[in-house]
């Protein structure tokens, strides 16, 4: 981990979605001897510089998200709360549960288990030496991409050169981001830098070269569960 002197840290972890495209529930199954959800909050648990982690539950699922919470051994939860219809309304609520006293806040997809300490150290770093005080962490396109047509064929090549696909932690001021979603109440961005981009925001990427998938069908849980079992078991 880097030796740079925080502002007072946070991580918002954002559950509330419905598993729709997974089929049903998704952070609650096991992998690798563990919940889904438990391996993501742990990894923010172990990262030195998160001082109080925020879970946005599905509605309905708050205790059983805040057992799971439990019984990983997670020290830093400080609030369960229940997500919104879109994301956007989520981490709106997630970022309303924290202290007043936090400065940067890591936003991450509760579906991304082998997010690392080390990662999301990094994008604190950078987002503290940033001047939007903003980072995400993305990788460089590198597969061929073809715009299709309504009934599913290729019709033009894209060209990929300077394209980046987006992955959280995605790293923010607290303060200035839930201003940010409060003063643009429509649309439903996917992630945060969506928004920030549209409001003019200089978002600094972080290269991330390890594996963080997004559980989003279910041969993607025997991927993460082979990557996690290959690690040694501190992360």
């Amino acid at each position: 981990m880097g030796s740079t002197s925080f502002s007072e840290c946070a991580a918002i972890i954002v559950g509330g979605g419905s598993g729709s495209r997974f089929g049903g529930d998704k952070l609650a199954v096991p992998i690798a001897g563990r919940p889904v959800l438990s391996w993501t909050l742990l990894a923010f648990e172990q990262t030195q510089s998160i001082s109080s982690i925020v879970l946005v539950a599905p509605v309905g699922r708050e205790e059983e998200f805040r057992a799971i919470a439990h019984d990983a051994g997670i020290s830093k939860l400080t609030a369960v709360v229940t997500g919104g219809s879109y994301r956007k309304e989520s981490v709106e609520r997630g970022l309303q549960a924290l202290s007043q006293s936090v400065d940067l806040v890591a936003i991450h997809d509760a579906a991304r288990p082998l997010v690392t300490p080390s990662l999301i150290t990094c994008c604190l770093e950078v987002a503290q030496a940033s001047e939007a005080g903003a980072s995400a962490a993305a990788v460089p396109v590198s597969d061929t991409l073809h715009l299709g047509d309504q009934e599913g064929c290729a019709v033009k090549t894209v060209d990929r050169t300077g394209l980046w696909a987006m992955q959280t932690p995605q790293v923010f001021r607290a303060a200035p981001l839930l201003k940010l979603l409060a003063e643009n109440p429509h649309g439903k961005p996917t992630d945060e830098v969506s928004v920030a981009l549209a409001a003019g925001w200089r978002i600094p990427f972080v290269e991330n070269r390890e594996p963080n998938l997004k559980i989003t069908w279910p041969a993607d849980l025997m991927v993460a569960e082979a990557l996690l079992r290959s690690r040694k078991p501190s992360l």
